[in-house]
């Protein structure tokens, strides 16, 4: 089933009139609804500016994919944004027709409210089929469309139209692709609609019902459900898989649409840790992930493709299978990527107002663990260095030290029935390295009665060793290396979470499991993006149409990548919450609509002002060390 979509040319930015009279196929950029587009699609080729309408019409005869401007369209491109050579284009048959104008799409009912005369803001909008047949009336039939051939496996999109953040099926490592197939069958035998498939998802994955709607947004964000007639379907390539079980399939369509897949592949020809993983992802490709859940993820993936594999040290190494994938794959160059600086401490704020958030606090609490945690002559250091950063994090920290004693006490103070503590015990290692002979269990127990405490967990610069793993998650003590102890701060510098968020961290034993924790911090930064996003809209679009509502921004945001797994009902909560008495950054009610009432940098001062009265009244909400 094809779908129809309005393609929009910048006559500032790209010489549309000029390159209809000289060329029948574009390689047309495509930065919105890139997974929906598929070959056969409708396009109508509207053209913005003083004389805006639809001025051509044609068909898609190329899947989206990674490609250089050609030396054919060169000579029409005005801006650097079209030029680009890291773009994902699709290959478009178009013909000029004669101007259908603005205002004659607008006096058709059903396209009144639409978004290329609302909020003509991208290049690419949806159109219903009974949009396009009120619209065909006016218009020529398409062409044919001559299909370029596609390869075996799905193309490569650019790599900054490429998701950073890759989602887990559940059943272990070696389980993803057996979960993803009951996820298959359900769509192909049900065809839900996107809510209903997040609401199936939650009773078949068992997870909660954000983290459902979120994996059916990733599932569809990466090509392997697609939307048709308002149901979810599986998309060609998801078929192929599901009916040849061709894991090669599945594999590169990730790699097509997230970033650092198949150069994941390439960085374990040679065994890897996650840490070094994580390393490599960082310095040599600008991740800029602080904790090990993103590399855990996409090995759940192909390592249950059987493009990867364990090794005895527990580290990973890319397959067989996996390297000859890698023929296949077109890789992004590493160090090709900017790697984005460290943010630098700010200068002191005005007198009168609490400072900002400092970025220099963390950079300092991990270059004192990192230091600490191999001075094997001095432990109590490292002792006081676990104590702060785990202060940072919210908890009420108390070192202890000395004989009989727990190194550190965590309280995590939440209210009655509620609050729960730990105790850490931080191990130093000249070597680096800390092994099972190291730790002694039996003191580990007596100290957690003696504290009455809930949990347990061991801090070293790297715990590792399967007997050392097996023994935590036997004594249901939770194993945190130095890095990942740094991760974690880093990411709470950047989305600073609850303690009720912290507590699965130390739930079970054994080496820490982040995922939770990361799923959370992804979905604050995800909210308050969306918050954001939502301001800029009515700050820049209120001007010329009014308030804006929650279905406005909805609408507006479609196909944006920010949007990814929202809902209405979500942005309503949203504008509910900023429009609050408290806050007041936006007036207005779900009714009416929505406006902004002051700046950000005023908004900032009020939070501060906020923040501050709320210490001061908390006494900071911290133990007295």
């Amino acid at each position: 089933m094809s779908r129809t979509w309005f393609l929009q040319a910048n006559p500032k930015q790209y010489d549309i009139d000029a390159a209809l009279s000289a060329l029948d196929k574009i390689w047309w950029r495509v930065p919105q609804h890139t997974t929906e587009i598929h070959v056969g699609d409708i396009v109508l080729l509207w053209r913005s500016g003083r004389d805006p309408g639809i001025i051509g019409i044609g068909r898609v005869a190329s899947e989206p994919q990674l490609k250089p401007l050609g030396a054919t369209e060169e000579p029409f491109v005005l801006s650097h944004d079209e030029a680009s050579n890291d773009s994902t284009r699709a290959l478009v048959h178009l013909r000029k027709t004669p101007l259908v104008t603005k205002a004659q799409v607008q006096a058709i009912p059903l396209l009144h409210e639409h978004l290329i005369i609302r909020a003509p803001m991208g290049t690419v909008f949806a159109v219903t089929d009974n949009e396009w047949a009120a619209l065909s009336g006016l218009l020529p039939a398409p062409p044919d469309g001559l299909e370029v051939p596609g390869g075996a496996l799905p193309p490569a999109f650019a790599w900054s139209q490429r998701a950073k953040g890759v989602l887990p099926m559940t059943g272990g490592y070696n389980g993803y692709l057996e979960s993803l197939r009951k996820v298959c069958t359900l769509v192909a035998e049900e065809l839900p609609a996107p809510p209903e498939l997040a609401g199936r998802l939650e009773q078949l994955l068992e997870v909660k019902p954000v983290a459902a709607r979120l994996r059916e947004s990733f599932l569809r964000k990466v090509g392997i459900v697609t939307i048709q007639g308002g149901t979810c379907r599986l998309s060609n390539w998801t078929q192929k898989w599901y009916q040849t079980s061709d894991d090669r399939i599945i594999i590169a369509l990730l790699h097509s649409r997230c970033q650092f897949i198949g150069e994941l592949l390439d960085a374990a020809r040679e065994p890897r840790s996650n840490d070094e993983l994580l390393t490599i992802a960082n310095e040599q490709y600008g991740m800029g992930w602080d904790t090990q859940t993103q590399i855990v993820n996409r090995r759940g993936w192909l390592q249950s493709a059987g493009m990867l594999a364990a090794t005895e040290t527990g580290k990973t190494e890319t397959t067989p299978a996996g390297r000859s994938l890698l023929a296949d794959l077109i890789l992004c160059e590493p160090g090709t990527v900017p790697v984005p600086p460290r943010p630098k401490t700010p200068v002191e704020p005005p007198v009168g107002l609490p400072p900002a958030p400092a970025p220099g606090e963390v950079d300092t609490i991990i270059d004192a663990l990192r230091e600490s945690c191999i001075d094997s002559g001095n432990p109590n250091r490292f002792e006081q260095a676990a104590r702060d950063a785990f202060d940072f994090l919210g908890f009420q920290a108390e070192w202890l030290g000395g004989a009989g004693k727990t190194d550190v006490l965590c309280d995590a103070v939440l209210g009655k029935d509620d609050t729960y503590r730990f105790i850490v015990d931080c191990k130093t290692s000249g070597s680096g390295s800390v092994g099972d002979q190291q730790v002694d269990w039996v003191t580990l127990a007596e100290h957690k009665i003696k504290h009455d405490a809930t949990y347990v967990a061991l801090v070293a610069p790297n715990p590792s060793g399967s007997r050392l793993l097996a023994r935590a998650e036997q004594q249901r003590v939770t194993i945190i290396s130095v890095d990942q102890l740094a991760g974690l701060c880093r990411q709470h510098a950047k989305t600073p979470l609850g303690l009720d968020d912290y507590r699965s961290l130390f739930t079970e034993g054994g080496a820490v499991d982040t995922q939770a924790v990361d799923e959370r911090a992804e979905d604050l930064k995800r909210i308050t993006a969306l918050a954001a996003a939502a301001c800029d809209v009515i700050r820049n679009r209120s001007g010329d149409f009014g308030r804006l509502s929650a279905r406005d921004l909805f609408l507006i945001l479609a196909g944006e990548p920010i949007a990814d797994g929202t809902t209405e009902e979500e942005l309503q909560a949203l504008l509910e919450t900023l429009a609050s008495p408290l806050l007041r950054l936006l007036d207005g009610s779900s009714s009416a609509g929505y406006r902004v009432t002051t700046s950000a940098k005023v908004f900032r001062m009020r939070l501060d002002v906020i923040a501050q009265e709320l210490l001061t009244l908390g006494g900071g909400g911290g133990a007295d060390h």
